[in-house]
């Protein structure tokens, strides 16, 4: 399992310390990371713009300008639903991180075993890193449920997703996803077309109709190939 954390704290060593023991209890807990840091609220929310696919926020609340519980109002205001997690000096603000819908409030000198119980809560409430899709479009990084793909379309050199929210024009390859999506839950209809298995509603002759009535094209030679897929995958439960 991997996720991707960003620490914010506006003094240096803080950081370097929250990373040590992050990084202790992977060892353990068979969970890897991906640190970004910061130093301020802002320069938090000036990447936040661009890069969204944050599993977890770790940040201090006294800091510059805009402080820690400040930046949470604003994210939940915008209405991210990105994990929170304080990690500070002072027990002023214990009261409005339940505002906030905190996972916790960790007072600083943290101490490695609170931290790591509060590690292991979270961990039990996020899915698995394999079931999401990180894609860059052009408003920046997203995350994508892969139950909520229908299909994905070649486009040149990107790739369309077909999904529950709606389409994203992405710049990685279709050959990209054909190496990275399971073969048991995504199949080529054609040879621009990968389709998800879990949402097709039938299959016929000249085209695959999915849960949302839209439909993908299926070549002739694979019409056998993706009904054998379509039943296996629903014997399998």
């Amino acid at each position: 399992m991997n996720w991707r954390v960003a620490l914010v704290d506006d003094e240096a060593i803080q950081l370097k310390l929250l990373k040590k023991m992050l990084v202790a209890y992977g060892e353990t807990n068979e969970v890897s990371f991906d640190f970004s840091t910061f130093e301020s609220s802002e320069a938090f929310l000036f990447h936040f713009e661009e890069d969204k696919a944050f599993d977890l926020l770790v940040l201090d609340i006294e800091m510059g300008k805009m402080n820690g519980m400040d930046l949470a109002r604003y994210l939940r205001d915008q209405n991210h639903d990105i994990k929170l997690l304080f990690v500070t000096g002072y027990t002023d603000y214990i009261g409005q991180g339940y505002e906030v819908s905190a996972l916790d409030y960790v007072l600083k000198p943290v101490k490695e075993e609170k931290l790591f119980q509060v590690l292991d809560r979270f961990q039990k409430t996020t899915p698995r890193d394999d079931i999401y899709v990180f894609v860059e479009t052009s408003e920046g990084m997203s995350r994508i449920d892969q139950n909520s793909i229908f299909f994905l379309e070649a486009n040149k050199h990107q790739t369309i997703i077909s999904t529950v929210e709606g389409k994203f024009e992405v710049t990685e390859k279709f050959s990209h996803f054909e190496e990275s999506l399971s073969s048991d839950q995504f199949i080529k209809t054609h040879r621009s077309y990968l389709v998800n298995i879990a949402n097709i509603k039938s299959i016929n002759k000249q085209d695959v109709v999915m849960d949302d009535q839209s439909t993908v094209p299926i070549s002739r030679r694979k019409v056998k190939e993706v009904n054998q897929a379509f039943i296996e995958y629903y014997k399998r439960g």
